[in-house]
C-alpha cells in the first residue's frame, strides 16, 4: 500500500483531541443570547451560578418567567423575592438546610398573590417531563390520583378508564416541554457533551433538559477535550445536539456541594456550605435583609468569577477539603456528644418511630424502606442498625435515588457525603419512586413520612393550609405513600393532629401507624386508635398522660382497651441517634 493511501485513512479515521463546534461562550452571554422574558424555565438542582446570572440581567424588570424546579431551594429563592417569577411548576418550595422548613420568601409571594405554583410531586413532575422529552402527549402515573393536587390540576390531569380492560382507573398527565433548561453539570467537551452529578435532593436526572424545546444552557466544574469525554462517554447525560453553550462555572453548584465525582480525579469534590445557607434563610426573614444579601452576593459580583473571589480561597479550599472526607470519623466529634440518659420528647418519638420500624419490616419481610429526611429519615436509620444486629439486611432509600446506603453518623442532611459514598446504587427519583416504592416492586417496600398535617384517616397535608398559606410542597411524599406501607411521625398537638385535613397531599389508605412525640396511634377496623402512651418525666400518673394525648388531638381520640406504656430509651438508642445528629437539627438539644 502507497504512503498516498496510509496517509489518506489515517487522516479520515484518526480521532482527533477536540472535535465539534466551540460553544464555550461566557455566563453572562450565554443567559443574554438565550433567556427571553416570558419563557418557561427549566432549572437544574444545582444551577445556582446561572441562576445569579438570570439576577443579575434580569432585575429591575418583569420577564414573567415560568420555573420547572423538582425543588426550589437556594438562589432559585431569590428569583422569586426579586419578582421575576410569575409562575412555579414544582415538587416542593422549601428550605432544606438546618431542616427542611417553608421558605419565608415563597410563603409571603403566596400569601400576597404575586406567584402561582403548580403542585405536582417528585415522580410525576419528573415523568410529565420524560415525556416532553420522548414527544409523546401524555404519559400515565401511579401517583397523585387521590390527592388534592389531582383536583387542582384539572387541565393537565385527568383520570380515564384502563383502555385495556383490567377495570382500574388511569391516572393520566400531560407531557411538559420548557422553553430552555439551565443546566449545572461535572464536566464538558467545548461541544456540549456533559456529564452531569447525581442530584442527592430531588433525584433530577436529565429529563427537564431533553424535554426542553430550545435546548440547553450549561455551566460545568472543568471545560474537558472531546477524548476525555470519549473516555467517560457512559457518564454523559446530556449530548451535544441540544446544548446551546458552555460555561465555565468552578464551584458553579455552590452553596450546594457537587459530592459524587465518580472516582474521577480531575473532579474535585465540594461540600454543602451550609453556613452559607443558613446567612442566606436568616436573611429571608426580612425584606431589606434579603435585599442587602443579594446585593452583596449577586449583584455586586458582575461575574462569576468576582462571587468566587468574594467567597475566599479559604473557605472555597475547607469546602473541597470538607468535600473529600468520605469517613465518618472526619465528621463526627465523639467526645463532644451527650451520654447522658436523659432524653426529649423527639428523640422519644424517633427512637420508638425505629422500633415500629423494625416490627413492620420483620413482620411483612421487607426488603427495603424509603427514608426522609429528619424524624422521617432517623427512625429508618436506627432500624436499619438493629436489624444488622440479628443479620437481617435491609435496604435503605432515599427518593433521590441513593439506594443500599449505610446511614452514617455526624450530618444528618441527604447531603452527607460518607452516608451518599456508602451505597451500592446511586440512580435517580423516577427510578426510586416510580419503579421501586411505586411500581412492580412495592410489596417489597415501606416508607417512612412526616408532614405538617395528619388527620383521622392518615392523609397527610404538607402544601398549604389555605389559598393564602403555603407549606413546602409533596416533595417525594405522595410518590412514596404508594409504597406497601406506610409509617408515619410528626410531632403532636391539636394543630397538626387536625379532624380532616384541608388538603390531601399524600392519601392515608396505605398508613398503618402514626408515631407522635407522645404515643403510637394504630390503624384498626380502619380508624386510628391510641395503643401506647409514652412515659412523661413532668407527669406520673398515666390518666394525666393519656389526658394531655387527647387535649393534643384534634379528632374524637380512640384508645385501645390493651394500652400499653412504651419503654423509655436505652442510653445505647440515645447515643446512636444523638451521633446521627450531633448538632440536634431534629432531635433538639434539651
Amino acid at each position: 500500500m502507497s504512503d498516498k493511501w496510509e496517509n489518506f485513512l489515517d487522516k479520515t479515521f484518526t480521532l482527533k483531541e477536540h472535535e465539534g463546534k466551540n460553544k464555550v461562550i461566557d455566563l453572562s452571554e450565554a443567559i443574554k443570547r438565550n433567556v427571553k422574558p416570558g419563557m418557561t424555565l427549566y432549572l437544574g438542582e444545582r444551577a445556582n451560578a446561572l441562576i445569579c446570572g438570570l439576577i443579575r440581567q434580569f432585575r429591575g424588570s418583569q420577564p414573567d418567567f415560568t420555573m420547572v424546579m423538582l425543588f426550589v431551594m437556594e438562589q432559585a429563592l431569590n428569583l422569586v423575592h426579586c419578582g421575576l417569577v410569575k409562575n412555579i411548576v414544582t415538587a416542593s418550595c422549601t428550605e432544606f438546610f438546618p431542616t427542611s422548613a417553608p421558605s419565608p420568601i415563597i410563603r409571603n409571594a403566596f400569601k400576597n398573590n404575586t406567584i402561582e405554583i403548580q403542585n405536582w410531586s417528585l415522580c410525576t413532575l419528573n415523568q410529565r417531563l420524560l415525556a416532553g422529552a420522548l414527544d409523546v402527549p401524555f404519559t400515565p402515573t401511579n401517583s397523585i390520583g387521590d390527592s388534592s393536587m389531582a383536583q387542582e390540576n384539572t387541565e393537565t390531569f385527568c383520570q380515564i378508564p384502563d383502555p385495556f380492560g383490567s377495570g382500574k382507573q388511569i391516572n393520566l398527565m400531560k407531557a411538559l416541554k420548557p422553553d430552555i433548561a439551565l443546566i449545572h453539570g461535572w464536566a464538558s467537551d467545548p461541544a456540549g457533551n456533559t456529564i452531569v452529578a447525581p442530584c442527592v435532593v430531588s433525584g433530577e436526572y436529565t429529563h427537564g433538559a431533553k424535554a426542553s424545546k430550545n435546548g440547553v444552557i450549561v455551566t460545568v466544574e472543568n471545560i474537558v477535550s472531546t477524548q476525555f469525554i470519549r473516555e467517560h462517554s457512559a457518564l454523559v447525560g446530556i449530548p451535544a445536539g441540544i446544548v446551546n453553550s458552555v460555561s465555565l462555572a468552578p464551584f458553579g453548584a455552590h452553596p450546594q456541594g457537587m459530592v459524587t465525582n465518580y472516582g474521577i480525579n480531575q473532579f474535585q469534590p465540594y461540600a454543602e456550605d451550609y453556613e452559607f445557607t443558613r446567612e442566606r434563610v436568616r436573611a429571608s426573614r426580612d425584606t431589606q435583609d434579603l435585599d442587602n444579601w443579594i446585593k452583596n452576593w449577586v449583584l455586586d459580583c458582575a461575574t462569576h468569577d468576582e462571587y468566587l473571589k468574594k467567597l475566599g480561597s479559604e473557605r472555597i479550599s475547607f469546602l473541597e477539603e470538607k468535600g473529600n472526607k468520605k469517613d465518618w470519623r472526619d465528621n463526627l466529634d465523639i467526645n463532644a456528644l451527650s451520654y447522658s440518659p436523659e432524653y426529649n420528647s423527639r428523640e422519644m418519638m424517633v427512637i420508638a418511630a425505629a422500633k415500629k420500624t423494625k416490627e413492620l419490616i420483620l413482620k411483612n419481610n421487607y426488603d427495603g424502606v424509603l427514608c426522609g429526611i429528619g424524624t422521617s429519615g432517623l427512625p429508618g436509620w436506627m432500624a436499619y442498625y438493629d436489624l444488622k444486629k440479628e443479620n437481617y439486611d435491609v435496604h435503605l432509600w432515599i427518593g433521590s435515588g441513593i439506594y443500599g446506603f449505610s446511614p452514617c453518623p455526624g450530618d444528618p442532611q441527604l447531603c452527607s457525603l460518607p452516608t451518599i459514598m456508602s451505597a451500592r446504587m446511586i440512580t435517580n427519583g423516577l427510578n426510586a419512586y416510580g419503579i421501586f416504592v411505586g411500581g412492580n416492586h412495592k410489596g417489597k417496600n415501606m416508607s417512612i413520612l412526616s408532614a405538617a398535617q395528619v388527620d383521622q384517616y392518615g392523609n397527610l397535608n404538607s402544601t398549604k393550609i389555605s389559598d393564602t398559606s403555603y407549606i413546602i410542597g409533596s416533595g417525594g411524599g405522595n410518590d412514596a405513600s404508594n409504597a406497601n406501607e406506610v409509617l408515619v411521625v410528626i410531632p403532636q398537638s391539636a394543630r397538626r393532629f387536625v379532624p380532616k385535613v384541608s388538603y390531601v397531599t399524600c392519601p392515608g389508605d396505605k398508613m398503618s401507624a402514626i408515631v407522635s412525640d407522645m404515643g403510637i396511634f394504630e390503624r384498626i377496623n380502619g380508624e386510628f386508635i391510641l395503643t401506647s402512651y409514652f412515659p412523661n418525666p413532668k407527669i406520673s400518673d398515666s390518666q394525666d398522660i393519656i389526658k394531655q394525648i387527647r387535649e393534643n388531638c384534634g379528632w374524637e381520640l380512640k384508645i385501645s382497651p390493651q394500652i400499653t406504656e412504651t419503654p423509655p430509651p436505652s442510653l445505647e438508642d440515645l447515643v446512636l441517634l444523638r451521633a446521627f445528629d450531633p448538632e440536634g437539627y431534629f432531635i433538639g438539644n434539651e
